[in-house]
């Protein structure tokens, strides 16, 4: 829109008064970028359009609170600014940068930045734009006391730091697991876990980790571990994500006064999906190695669990921890499980 005043006018007018119309035609010419949605009955709800999430548009009205419209009774939206759009590929996702309007047949799209033009029925969901920085801190603790016979007591505390840079998705993991009865120590795990995942295209990426244990019930003074090795996402979308990544395990153990080195081939599982409006999660995740040089043994590490979310903040879990070795220390049992059942915080 063009806005100019004609000489006469402009003449005939104070310094202020040019001053206070210039502001209210810049004001009208603002209201036309405006982000709205058009309703399938003909309403026009104006408002920064925040997001598309499970099949809802969020939009944030001057006049009132954010408040979410399902997308069935849409006949289209229009956003002024670009967004991170998600589409649907089967079972596969694409991400795009584009805004949402109308083609010219009137229909409701998602315009690209790159000038594709994709069906609005197509966006899986619809984020501003990630941040190259961002971050996420997980921490939950869970209890049990039982009294008759034997008096048992047991503490686990998981906490996880999760940091974005770029492509590059880091996290920091640190569990300690400590059991009690009638007084006696009779479990005390320590477990410290460092992991760097790049993604360099769609569906490929690279995992590295370094791990450190601790387990001196059952003789395992400490174990390191450090993988590196490619890996493939099958899913990998707003609801849900499945990858595997194998490669080389190299493995440094001290058990009792004996030290040994390792190399193994690992195979890393990581699975999660979302219920419930996002608010119920399953989650599995899976490491399996099996050692190629050293000592004979086969480790097993896995955790399957379900997470809810009661707030934004608050969340309750349910996880079975299993931990198996073909081959453990003297006299120790091959298999371990532990059964959690907690609560927990988590900032952003």
């Amino acid at each position: 829109m063009r806005l100019r005043l004609s000489d006469k006018m402009s003449n005939s007018m104070s310094l202020p008064a040019r001053v206070i119309l210039l502001l209210c035609l810049l004001g009208s010419a603002a209201a036309y970028a405006e982000d709205f949605v058009l309703m399938k009955n003909g309403d026009r709800l104006t408002g920064e359009i925040k997001k598309i999430w499970n099949g809802e548009v969020f939009i944030d009205p001057a006049y009132g609170d954010e408040y979410a419209i399902e997308l069935e009774y849409v006949a289209y939206v229009h956003t002024d600014e670009d967004f991170e759009v998600t589409v649907r590929r089967g079972r596969r996702t694409e991400t795009l940068i584009g805004r949402l309007d109308i083609d010219d047949q009137q229909n409701p799209v998602m315009l690209a930045a790159d000038g594709r033009s994709l069906p609005l029925r197509e966006i899986d969901n619809m984020v501003e734009i990630e941040d190259y920085f961002d971050w996420k801190v997980r921490s939950d603790v869970s209890a049990n006391i039982s009294t008759g016979n034997t008096d048992t007591s047991s503490t686990r505390l998981n906490s996880v730091v999760e940091v974005k840079v770029g492509e590059h998705r880091h996290s920091l993991e640190f569990t300690r697991d400590e059991q009690r009865t009638d007084g006696d120590l009779t479990k005390d795990q320590y477990q410290i876990l460092y992991q760097d995942t790049w993604t360099f295209t769609d569906d490929w990426f690279v995992r590295g980790s370094v791990n450190w244990s601790r387990d001196p019930i059952r003789d395992l003074t400490n174990r390191t571990r450090l993988f590196v090795g490619p890996g493939y996402h099958f899913w990998d979308d707003s609801k849900r994500t499945l990858n595997l990544s194998i490669g080389p395990d190299y493995m440094i153990e001290e058990i009792g006064i004996e030290k040994d080195k390792s190399l193994a081939a690992q195979v890393t599982l990581r699975y999660e999906q979302k219920f419930l409006r996002d608010d119920l999660v399953v989650y599995f995740n899976n490491d399996l190695s099996r050692i190629i040089t050293g000592r004979k043994n086969r480790i097993l590490d896995s955790k399957l669990g379900v997470r809810y979310n009661i707030t934004d903040d608050f969340y309750v879990n349910m996880e079975v921890d299993r931990s198996y070795e073909s081959n453990p220390a003297d006299s120790q049992l091959k298999e371990d499980i532990t059964y959690i059942l907690g609560v927990g915080l988590e900032l952003d």
